[in-house]
């Protein structure tokens, strides 16, 4: 199917009705990269975190099994975990305290008392699924989705020569953006602004060759630019829908997933892996890829502040440049409808 030729009209950028479709249509139906498999590497390590306004937590059982679950209590809402990553030896709510085995199931309502009877196979933690591809742990909230190995399709064919599993994590970092999660993504997927907002990079790459190949229907993309000498941006750069972006190198790989916090904000959260963490020459990919996103939040939050602004019509895209632009709008609308 051809990309779209005009990118999505400037509501989508900011309805809330849209961002709830959204979360409905997109976020609680794909897999998404959740955390390292660093951080879920024995029994009792958990994460948990926000995506999309879903609550969700990933612990390993005493077995070593993984297991995902909404952080959300049966009885009135309450937090099983609190966000963050760390260790725990039981699972049981912050508020009152009922109990859950590591399969979810409800275990004990701490002194809840016989009247009214409970009935406790109905009050266990709504799960979600949970796996793992090399060196990172996916969540999918979709029952009936396929497996993430079919999912996935051919994306693993683009990183099969790189040893991710030999890279460690090592570290995250968290930008909060005032602008829609596709505003971000938008910019993302094409290099047509890269010499005008980014300087640095257009002097370690050929722009002019810059390209973004397309692979549907495996859900994601491949960026392409010839490295100019002595440039540190060779490898492997990658897209996969709805909010992955993938980086990697011989040398280790940073993985950056863009995450809506509401309608009109974005978390960008950068993690950052390395074969031999002590290398210096780390700092410098991690203060190049921190000057790269300086830029792109301040394009990313003038633009969004003129799609608010009621001046902005939806423009052309160009074929040579945005074409993963008008893919990814395409999966967008193909998933969440043009309803009002």
């Amino acid at each position: 199917m051809p990309a779209a030729t005009t990118a999505l009209d400037p509501r989508w950028y900011g309805d809330p009705a849209v961002y709830q479709r959204e979360r409905a249509a997109v976020w609680a139906r794909e897999w998404l990269v959740f955390a390292p498999a660093d951080r879920l590497d024995r029994p009792g390590r958990y994460v948990a975190d926000m995506v999309a306004g879903w609550p969700l937590f990933v612990v390993v059982a005493p077995d070593g099994n993984l297991h995902g679950f909404h952080n959300v209590c049966a009885h009135r809402g309450g937090p099983i975990l609190w966000d963050g990553a760390g260790s725990c030896g039981n699972l049981v709510c912050r508020y009152h305290g009922w109990a859950y085995n590591w399969d979810g199931s409800l275990r004990n309502a701490r002194d809840f008392g016989d009247i009214p009877a409970i009935d406790a196979d109905a009050l266990g933690l709504a799960a979600i699924r949970v796996q793992r591809w090399r060196n990172l742990v996916w969540v999918c909230l979709d029952a009936d989705a396929p497996p993430l190995a079919t999912a996935l399709g051919s994306f693993p064919d683009q990183c099969a020569e790189f040893p991710m599993e030999e890279f460690r994590f090592t570290h995250e970092q968290t930008r909060t953006l005032v602008c829609n999660w596709k505003t971000y993504a938008d910019n993302y997927l094409e290099g047509y602004h890269i010499p005008i907002v980014h300087p640095e990079l257009n002097r370690e790459i050929d722009v002019r060759e810059y390209r973004v190949e397309v692979f549907e229907p495996d859900g994601y993309c491949l960026h392409t630019a010839p490295a100019r000498d002595g440039a540190i941006n060779r490898g492997r750069w990658l897209f996969r829908y709805p909010n992955l972006a993938l980086n990697v190198y011989g040398h280790g790989m940073n993985v950056e997933r863009i995450i809506p916090d509401g309608p009109d904000r974005t978390l960008v959260v950068y993690q950052f892996f390395w074969a031999d963490p002590d290398d210096l020459a780390n700092e410098e990919a991690v203060k190049i890829s921190a000057v790269t996103l300086d830029q792109d939040q301040a394009i990313c939050e003038a633009v969004q502040r003129n799609l608010d602004a009621g001046a902005y019509r939806a423009g052309p895209l160009s074929g040579r440049h945005e074409a993963g632009v008008g893919w990814f709008q395409d999966r967008i609308r193909r998933a969440v409808g043009e309803g009002d």
